[in-house]
Formats: structure tokens, sequence, C-alpha cells
């Protein structure tokens, strides 16, 4: 009995010290979004109460066309989530329940542009996008959010479809459903832990990408969150507070998505742990 419990005591703690580590930084950051510049620079983790202030969310949200930046990471980190869900789905049960000449192999491709870092396909992107005029566009950007977060959906989404017996496939057909029939109301409905984690990781991607939305954005119409924090920099002054308050304000979205699809999230990522 003492065994157990001094097992669970030093659990309980690496748990504690683990998370402690891993939110210390976060903590800091929604911290210092309530202290000023010159607050921030002494050095001190934990400011006096005298220090927080909300002048930097009120500057925050006084910057002109903020609210034009935050629809537009909205729209667009939806759009790509939906399209995601819709084409991978679509790809991973082909790729799961037909006999496709060359399967493996189109299965080992479709991860192979993860394998690339970004900036070596940025230029690419810009002259393709450019060629059709998709530059400086939300359709442009959608389509770019899309292609480098569907390989990731579509390879996931099969292994989770495989799991899926068969045998339901072809009650379904028997019954007279076509194979649309079978996708939106035997698969969809079961696999729905692995497309809610397909969703929310082209979400997050979508909504915090920098590098290819300051290539093909170029007007204020389609910059998102993440470009507007680089106006709180210029070449004199790095404004800490407002950064740190942009940034709050950045994550929130994620977070309350995350904490309305949680529970789903973790079922689909944990789907395959154990083989029926």
């Amino acid at each position: 009995m003492k065994r157990r419990s001094l097992e669970l005591l030093l659990t309980y703690a690496g748990l504690l010290i683990t998370y402690a580590i891993l939110l210390l930084p976060i903590g800091w950051l929604i911290v210092s979004s309530f202290r000023s510049n010159d607050s921030i620079q002494t050095g001190r983790l934990v400011p006096a109460l005298s220090e927080l202030t909300l002048t930097n969310y009120i500057e925050v949200f006084a910057i002109n066309n903020v609210f034009v930046f935050l629809a537009n990471s909205v729209v667009i980190a939806t759009s790509v989530m939906f399209l995601v869900v819709m084409l991978g789905s679509l790809g991973a049960y082909a790729l799961s329940r037909f006999a496709l000449r060359g399967k493996n192999l189109l299965m080992m491709s479709t991860l192979l542009p993860q394998f690339f870092p970004y900036v070596l396909i940025l230029i690419p992107f810009y002259v393709l996008m450019s060629n059709l005029g998709l530059v400086d566009t939300h359709i442009g950007l959608i389509l770019t959010h899309t292609s480098i977060t569907l390989p990731f959906a579509i390879w996931m989404l099969t292994g989770y479809f495989n799991a899926i017996p068969r045998e339901l496939d072809q009650a379904a057909l028997i019954d007279g459903c076509s194979r649309l029939g079978v996708l939106f109301r035997i698969i969809y409905p079961t696999a729905l832990p692995a497309l809610v984690v397909a969703g929310f990781f082209a979400f997050v991607v979508s909504w915090g990408d920098y590098l290819f939305v300051s290539i093909l954005s170029q007007s204020e119409s389609t910059q998102t969150l993440p470009i507007a924090l680089q106006a709180f920099m210029n070449s004199l002054q790095v404004k800490w507070g407002m950064i740190t308050a942009g940034t709050v304000v950045a994550i929130v979205p994620t977070m309350l998505f995350f904490s309305l699809v949680q529970r789903r999230l973790v079922a689909g990522l944990t789907a395959g742990a154990v083989k029926n």
C-alpha cells in the first residue's frame, strides 16, 4: 500500500514538474501582455500589481484594420479546415477501400512533401500562384495552406478508415446505399474523431502560418494576424507589450476551438493505440 502511494506521489510530482515547465512560457506570455515595455525589460519574472495594465490590449484593438486581419485569419483557416476534411476523407476512402495499382507507393509519396522545409517550396508556390493570378487573394492562400496540410490528413485518415470493418460498407451497399451514401452515412459518423483531428491540424497550421502569407499576401485586404504582429516592430524599438498582447489575441481562437473539440480530438489521436 505504501509502495503504491509512493508511486502515485512520484507520478503526480513528475507530471506537475513537466506541466510547469511546459506552461511557464505561456504563463509568462499572458502576464507580459499586461505589462508595459519598461516593466518587461526589467527582467523580473513576476511583476508588481502596480505594473499591470490593459494598455497593450487597447492599443492592439486600436490598430487600423485589426478586425480585417482577424476576419482574414478566420475565413482562410476555416476554409482550409473544411477543404482538407472533405478532400482528405475522399482520398483516404479511395485508398482504403479500392484496390488501386501502386497504392503503397502513392501512400509514401503522399507524405513526401512533409520531408521538405517549407522555405524550399516557397518560391515554386509563389511562381505557381503568380501564373494563376492568385497572388494577394484569399483563394491563393486557401489553396496553398490546403496543399501543405492535405497530405498528412490523407495519410492519417487512410489508417483510420482501414480500421473500420469493410462489412459495414458491404451491408450498406446491399441495402441500396451508394458509395457516397456509405461515406456520409457510415464512414463519417464512425470516423468523426479522426475527421476532427485532421480538421484541427489544418486549422492550426493555417491560422499560425507566417511564411507563406508573408510572400503571397501583398496588401492588408488579405493579411492575417501573424502578419499584423510585425507592425509592432520597427528599426528603433520592439513593442514587446503589444507583441505579447497580440499573440494572446491570436492564440485565443485556437484555444477555444481546442476546448470545443477536445474529447473528439483525444479520441482520434488515441484511436490507433489499441487494436480490436
